[in-house]
């Protein structure tokens, strides 16, 4: 058992010495692509080489003329070997392969040496074996010294046995020629060594080369990534102001490309000149250094509207061992959403300030208001450049109004003009009365719609003290007067329809149906204060019915012939003591045919049109078949029923296929409801 063992294990090559093999032969066979670099260097090294062998060829015929070897013979032996590496370089196209020719040559005239030197110190000779193998790892090859021993050691072992003289000049036994063949072995691997090193650290810098730039590469493009995903714009200068070729995305975003070479100031001049102009001439002062360096960076553009869009900017400089700045990270940050949101919440507040200052003192905001119209008219046709003292005198009463109302935003702005005629900014006059006007609209339309119809004339009277008058004018027997308090102490309509006017245009928006014409009549109608209130609550489940149910799309309009603005009329009147509410859309009319068969599916009655128009205002029934978060659960109509039935109203329905939908509630208000005489 043993021995089978024994045997087995003997026939499996050792894992040791497979792996030595492995490793030498890795060392000394070069990878198979030849880089541009290597085949340059190596079409040098032949061409040297060359000339090289060739020059050999007069110190062979001096060495063979010294010995008496035969200059003639010599001469023709050396041609002979010079004939191969001539021919292989015009045969071979490869570098490498012609190095091997050249390590082949370079053994050759070795051997000629050595015959041509035949005499005393032809032993000698075998020097330049030794100096010519120890050369060739200038190939950076050691396959070219592995081609070259091998070379030297054929021929020597050739010639001790065909013609010893020619090689030694004793008689040395093959013992001698097996030292001298291990001499040539032990340089052939010292040399290889070398050879190998040239070529990983010289041959093969370009290919670590190449690989640390791919490495470089990477990393640029994963830096450039990772500029790419920030919103903020971020770019680098020089001491110039040159702008250097890394940057985010959001640079060329907010000001466009830029060209190489260009500073940062051109850049902004595209999109604001006044910015550019004073971005430049701050970095110029700068750059000539009067002023300390951190009081110069303050003083560069720290924040600017460009092109509608309002930015920050930030400086970040780097220095040099010396102290002396070499560039400067510019941060451009997009700040227009945050000045929206800042913009919008001060108008919001100031709006409230309007809200309470009309609701507690309408006639008093009523006069401010029309005040300061007529001041911004008087200021408006101030040329910014030579102001009179009289529009001097109008902003400064205006900037007084405003602060003592509340509205800290037009105060501001009027003190930044004051400022600007003050310094004879003409531009930045213009700029601040811009926003001036821009900031009064946007408070005068809120605070003209609170103040509605207040004006000269109008007087604030508390229904008390209209309801003693009322009881005055019966007692008195003054009839015509007691109808005209009455009338006074009743609920106009219009205000309702009004708020359900806006409703209406905010749900057609939302539900894509375009422009929405709407039209509101209110005929002057007044009711008891509080008497329909839950009514005009659930009338909002009709108007977004018309619109969500009825009108139809811009697209769908125009497939069917119609103005691609839909319809809706909404409007009220009393008549025989009843208000008359009335409804009406010109949308695709109601499906009564899938009313009826939700009304079946329901158990509700459905043979006659006025069973349908029940069942229309029955709860759980919608003629959608999916449910939004507008309609679809069958439960909107059904309010509006029970607040008519509670009044002791009625509902009528009238609908045509494609022409639209009129619902008319009538509801019985008594005989103190009337409208003016």
């Amino acid at each position: 058992m043993s021995s089978a063992s024994h045997t087995i294990a003997s026939d499996v090559p050792d894992e040791g010495s497979k792996g030595l093999i492995r490793r030498v032969a890795q060392a000394a066979i070069l990878p198979k692509k030849i880089t541009a670099f290597e085949a340059s260097y190596l079409r040098r090294m032949n061409r040297i080489a060359l000339w090289f062998f060739y020059a050999h060829l007069p110190a062979f015929m001096l060495v063979a003329w010294a010995n008496r070897t035969g200059v003639l013979s010599v001469t023709l032996m050396t041609l002979a070997v010079l004939a191969v590496p001539t021919l292989g370089c015009r045969a071979v196209q490869s570098e490498r392969v012609k190095s091997y020719v050249f390590a082949f040559t370079s053994m050759c005239m070795g051997g000629v040496l050595v015959h041509a030197g035949q005499g005393p110190v032809q032993i000698e000779m075998h020097f330049y074996f030794f100096s010519i193998l120890a050369m060739l790892a200038l190939f950076a090859n050691p396959m070219t010294v592995i081609v070259g021993a091998a070379t030297v050691a054929v021929h020597h072992l050739a010639l001790w046995y065909l013609a010893p003289a020619s090689v030694f000049n004793y008689d040395a036994p093959l013992w001698v020629v097996l030292v001298h063949a291990n001499f040539v072995a032990l340089e052939a691997i010292a040399a290889g060594f070398i050879a190998r090193n040239f070529f990983d650290n010289v041959i093969g810098l370009e290919k670590r080369v190449e690989a640390r730039t791919a490495e470089l590469c990477e990393r640029n493009r994963e830096m450039q990534t990772v500029l790419d995903s920030i919103e903020q714009g971020i770019v680098m200068v020089d001491a110039k102001c040159s702008i250097q070729p890394e940057h985010s995305t959001a640079i060329v975003r907010f000001f466009g490309q830029y060209e190489p070479g260009e500073t940062f100031s051109d850049l902004l001049s595209r999109s604001c000149v006044t910015t550019a102009e004073w971005f430049s001439m701050n970095w110029d002062a700068l750059e000539e250094g009067f002023l300390p360096l951190e009081l110069a960076i303050d003083q560069l553009p720290k924040a600017a509207k460009i092109a509608g869009s309002s930015y920050t900017f930030e400086y970040k400089p780097t220095f040099d061992e010396e102290g002396e700045m070499v560039d400067m990270l510019i941060v451009v940050s997009d700040i227009t959403n945050d000045v929206a949101r800042e913009h919008a919440e001060a108008l919001q507040r100031e709006l409230l300030t309007v809200f309470e200052r009309a609701m507690g003192d309408p006639r008093g905001f009523a006069a401010f208001h029309q005040e300061s119209e007529r001041l911004l008219r008087e200021i408006a046709s101030a040329s910014h450049a030579n102001t009179q003292s009289s529009e001097r005198l109008a902003l400064h009463t205006m900037k007084g109004n405003a602060a003592a109302y509340g509205l800290g935003s037009i105060a501001s702005l009027c003190h930044s003009l004051e400022n600007a005629w003050s310094e004879g900014d003409a531009r930045g006059a213009e700029s601040v009365f811009d926003a001036l006007t821009a900031r009064w609209a946007e408070l005068g339309t809120i605070a003209s719609r609170l103040m509605g119809s207040v004006d000269e004339d109008s007087i604030m009277v508390r229904s008390s003290d209209l309801e003693a008058i009322l009881q005055a004018s019966i007692d008195a027997g003054a009839t015509d007067a007691a109808q005209l308090v009455r009338h006074a102490l009743l609920e106009p309509t219009s205000p309702v329809l009004a708020r359900l006017e806006s409703q209406a245009q905010a749900i057609a928006a939302r539900l894509d149906r375009g422009h929405l014409r709407t039209i509101i009549e209110s005929h002057d109608a007044r009711v008891p204060p509080g008497t329909i209130s839950a009514f005009w609550s659930s009338l909002i489940h009709v108007v977004r019915n018309a619109i969500d149910h009825g009108i139809e799309t811009p697209t769908e309009r125009v497939a069917a012939s119609k103005d691609a603005s839909g319809q809706l009329a909404i409007s009220t009147e009393v008549v025989d003591a009843s208000l008359i509410i009335t409804v009406e859309d010109d949308g695709r009319g109601v499906d009564w045919n899938k009313v009826r068969a939700k009304a079946q599916a329901l158990g509700l009655s459905h043979g006659t049109p006025e069973d349908l128009t029940a069942a229309l205002f029955a709860a759980d029934l919608s003629t959608r078949d999916d449910v939004t978060d507008l309609s679809g659960r069958g439960v909107g109509l059904a309010v509006v029923a029970e607040a008519v039935e509670a009044l002791h109203g009625s509902i009528q329905v009238e609908s045509s296929p494609g022409q639209g939908t009129t619902m008319r509630f009538t509801l019985p208000l008594g005989a103190s409801t009337c409208t003016p005489s």
